[in-house]
């Protein structure tokens, strides 16, 4: 930045204050125009309003990106057109489920996820008030979004772990619409007997009177829902960005586990949701009970994703599903004990 000298004007004194306060702006304006230059403008696309996508969204408003010289603009862009626009080169990263890129993946696109912040199975299955057993589930109509999106594939792991046979105990069906409101809609007219939703959609079920049959996440169940993807040309070559994106990623969670007020406020904003109980019941299913100090994106939850592909396509069973994981850049991170640091007090 070039150096602006400020020297007292010759004269009476309000000329000379005069003077100091057009070079005190100068100074100033100087200072902002350089700090302006050096942060990075980058473009980040989110795919849905969900909580699976909310690291950035924490990131954002808290001033995350430019503590680490990013000038970060959020993009939503739903699902497979997120996929298209960033391996179009659209934006060069994006938060998503991991299996809206396996496709591609499997396609030959050099698709990587670098960070995972929810590997594991974020749906519950809601019932039907009678529906008050696993057994009860059989010969009942269960209604999804679409097939093919995680919400078919987050209700056919949970049916599996549970013993239900997907093809031959129930009947699964697209029931989208309106999305979450249509099918509790659908289940009071008794037009399905199940559905899946996440937090805080599960809310309003419960106050509907529904009933939550099982919980992904207390049964453990590995999947990728929530991860931070480009494209492995894109770190080759903005090796440095990439590291700066996942440190925010870091700290974004941190914030977000040491923050809650901010943090519901933020989610408020994002989900679009006014309710604070819907709120607190997404936080603590998400940011308590999900997301991980170090977010590794977890080799189970990956790889259950391709044993799911491979129902549809072939390819995915012999294709190298640890081939679309990077954790060296998370790994540097808590290899150098800044995780550590960060937490600190917080241990």
């Amino acid at each position: 930045m070039a150096q602006i000298m400020c020297m007292p004007a010759p004269g009476f004194e309000p000329r000379r204050r005069a003077a100091l306060l057009f070079c005190a702006v100068g100074v100033f304006l100087a200072f902002a125009s350089a700090q302006a230059t050096a942060q990075e403008r980058l473009k980040v696309i989110y795919s849905q309003f969900t909580m699976t996508n909310s690291a950035t969204w924490f990131a954002r408003e808290a001033g995350i990106f430019e503590r680490h010289g990013l000038n970060a603009d959020l993009i939503y862009v739903d699902s497979t057109p997120a996929v298209q626009a960033l391996t179009a080169g659209a934006a060069p990263l994006a938060t998503m489920s991991g299996g809206l890129a396996v496709g591609p993946y499997l396609n030959g696109l050099d698709l990587v996820m670098l960070a995972g912040w929810c590997n594991l199975n974020s749906y519950q299955l809601i019932t039907r008030p009678e529906i008050r057993r696993v057994e009860d589930l059989r010969g009942k109509v269960i209604g999804i979004g679409r097939f093919g999106a995680a919400a078919d594939w987050g209700l056919r792991l949970i049916l599996r772990k549970l013993g239900i046979n997907e093809a031959k105990d129930v009947q699964i069906i697209q029931a989208g619409g309106g999305g979450p409101a249509t099918r509790l809609g659908a289940m009071e007219a008794k037009k399905l007997d199940a559905t899946v939703l996440d937090s805080p959609q599960t809310v309003q079920a419960r106050r509907l009177g529904f009933r939550t049959l099982a919980d992904g996440v207390e049964l453990g169940i590995p999947f990728m829902q929530g991860g931070l993807v480009t494209r492995r040309a894109y770190i080759k070559s903005n090796e440095d960005t990439v590291r700066r994106m996942v440190r925010v990623i870091v700290e974004a969670i941190h914030y977000a586990k040491t923050n809650r007020e901010a943090a519901l406020k933020i989610m408020q904003k994002y989900l679009r949701v006014q309710d604070r109980e819907a709120l607190e019941d997404a936080y603590d299913s998400f940011v308590i009970k999900q997301f991980p100090r170090v977010p590794y994106p977890a080799p189970a939850a990956v790889q259950i994703i391709f044993d799911l592909a491979a129902a549809r396509d072939p390819r995915a069973k012999s294709a190298d599903s640890q081939g679309f994981i990077d954790t060296r850049f998370v790994r540097e991170l808590e290899q150098s004990g800044a995780i550590d640091q960060l937490y600190g007090a917080t241990k």
